[in-house]
């Protein structure tokens, strides 16, 4: 019996990149979509109890339907995403929660690490590298952050521009070399990550392909 994923979204621009990653890692999996635009209009409306009742409300929704695991999409909720981890007794994946994981993990083993934290919105941007410090003070890590908003790329992204959005963060990417990881904040920015890594010698993490990757392994070892 195939594996069914719930995928939850703020925003549509989510959507395609996602499903082609599940596509091109784990096919087997049965995935299907919901669709929340009004949570990032309502970000600075809300309070965090209002925000984490629609989070669970859309939770819910995607547990009624007998899904095996839910992976977010947007990064910048955090706080109500482990709200829905308390309520619900099955795998809950924030959308850089692996990816996250992963880095910890390389930031344990090199003694002094340099990272790129680069997204297509400041927010998103913002909100990682605050996560990722918050870490390293708790753990006694060194990473030094430096921190890239690519302007307009999410625009064009949205105007279906795809090519020009995808050549954006391949420039940015291109200039940047310095550090020893480049991150990207955002599942909408994983179109380019193919390309990306031809023009990259500094190793690239983008958070859909080792949160499938994550929950393959997870769902497949605990059937």
């Amino acid at each position: 019996m195939q594996p069914k994923i719930a995928l939850i979204h703020a925003t549509r621009l989510a959507i395609a990149p996602i499903e082609k990653t599940f596509q091109d890692y784990w096919p087997e999996a049965n995935t299907f979509n919901l669709l929340d635009e009004g949570l990032l209009k309502d970000i600075d409306s809300l309070s965090s109890q209002q925000m984490n009742q629609r989070f669970q409300s859309l939770a819910s929704y995607a547990t009624g339907t007998g899904c095996d695991a839910i992976l977010f999409s947007c990064s910048v909720f955090s706080d109500s995403i482990d709200s829905v981890k308390k309520i619900f007794d099955l795998p809950v994946y924030k959308p850089n929660e692996a990816m996250l994981n992963a880095i910890y993990q390389l930031a344990r083993e090199k003694k002094d690490l340099k990272m790129v934290v680069m997204g297509t919105s400041q927010l998103s941007v913002d909100s990682l590298s605050s996560e990722i410090g918050e870490w390293s003070k708790t753990n006694h890590a060194s990473i030094q952050i430096d921190k890239l908003f690519i302007d307009q790329a999410f625009e064009l992204l949205g105007k279906g521009q795809l090519d020009l959005h995808d050549a954006m963060i391949m420039d940015v990417v291109k200039k940047n070399q310095h550090a020893d990881l480049i991150v990207f904040t955002q599942f909408s920015m994983a179109s380019a990550f193919k390309q990306c890594q031809e023009v990259s010698s500094v190793p690239i993490f983008s958070a859909p392909i080792i949160a499938v990757q994550a929950l393959q392994s997870r769902i497949t070892h605990a059937r």
